[in-house]
């Protein structure tokens, strides 16, 4: 294996540790405070698709490839231990908001970039400036008018993330999570990005606090639709791998081991090189 790939390797297995750490957390604070009911009004959908804003973006455009150009940032930030590309492609896609007209799909690569900054400032652990960078990007989500269903599962995800910071505030950030999840799947009923987040953040629930109850209906749900509907390397393709990931661990803490083992080999084969997917092998040996 080359030196590089198992430097990749690290990394991700860096991330996976981070994830468990960061979801552990959150569960203490929830077993702190019951949940409360949040407002799932309905929504009405006036807000305009991605797809038809991106259609004049030049091939060239910085937002060409724009989520691996992020991950790549982050990756290279990880093994040199410093933020220098993460802090340059930010400023860029802020360059670039100035001056282009689809203002909002680059505040959405904006909002995405500031999860891996935060990651990245978390590992290295500077929980300060995690939690400036992840508030940052809420923020602007938070603030935009007319989203659509990218948008609130992105804000759904970043506030999973920032939750760990919140403390007391958590029961109300929690309640925040599960509104914006279903405000996404209410947007567009086939984002598999909708169902992933709504589906992580039952899982991640305890039961006692109604948490597990949708946690399989969604993650069924994400898992069987497209990453995108039209193939748009402008365009978010992220939470098929993480759906599949943790379907599979969900059905192996529940010893549901014939539909683990089914799973996972439907995820090995859309997605080999998986490390999160590649570890579950392990557990699911003997049974």
């Amino acid at each position: 294996m080359s030196q590089k790939k198992v430097e990749i390797l690290k990394v991700i297995l860096i991330i996976n540790i981070i994830n468990r750490l960061i979801m552990r957390r959150i569960l203490f604070i929830l077993l702190l405070f019951a949940s409360c009911e949040g407002n799932t009004n309905s929504v009405t959908n006036t807000a305009i698709s991605y797809q038809a804003q991106v259609e004049k973006l030049q091939p060239d455009s910085l937002l060409s490839g724009i989520q691996d150009k992020i991950y790549n940032a982050f990756v290279q930030s990880l093994m040199t231990k410093e933020d220098t590309k993460l802090l340059e492609l930010s400023n860029r896609l802020k360059e670039l908001n100035e001056t282009e007209q689809q203002q909002k799909i680059i505040l959405y690569w904006r909002s995405y970039l500031q999860f891996y900054c935060s990651i990245y400032y978390l590992q290295n652990e500077d929980k300060k400036k995690a939690e400036k960078v992840i508030d940052q990007g809420i923020e602007w989500l938070d603030k935009m008018k007319n989203k659509n269903s990218e948008d609130y599962a992105l804000l759904a995800m970043l506030q999973s993330f920032g939750i760990q910071f919140k403390g007391m505030r958590a029961m109300f950030i929690s309640d925040e999570i599960k509104k914006n999840a279903k405000l996404a799947i209410a947007n567009d009923s086939t984002n598999l990005r909708a169902y992933y987040v709504y589906g992580s953040n039952d899982f991640y629930t305890p039961v006692k606090y109604g948490g597990g109850k949708e946690v399989e209906e969604c993650l069924l749900k994400a898992i069987s639709l497209p990453t995108q509907k039209v193939k748009n390397e402008f365009l978010p393709s992220w939470g098929k791998e993480e759906s599949y990931e943790l379907l599979i661990r969900y059905y192996i803490e529940n010893e549901k081991w014939d539909l683990a083992k089914r799973y996972f080999q439907e995820a090995i084969k859309e997605y080999p090189e998986s490390y999160t997917v590649n570890q579950l092998a392990a557990k699911l040996l003997e049974k």
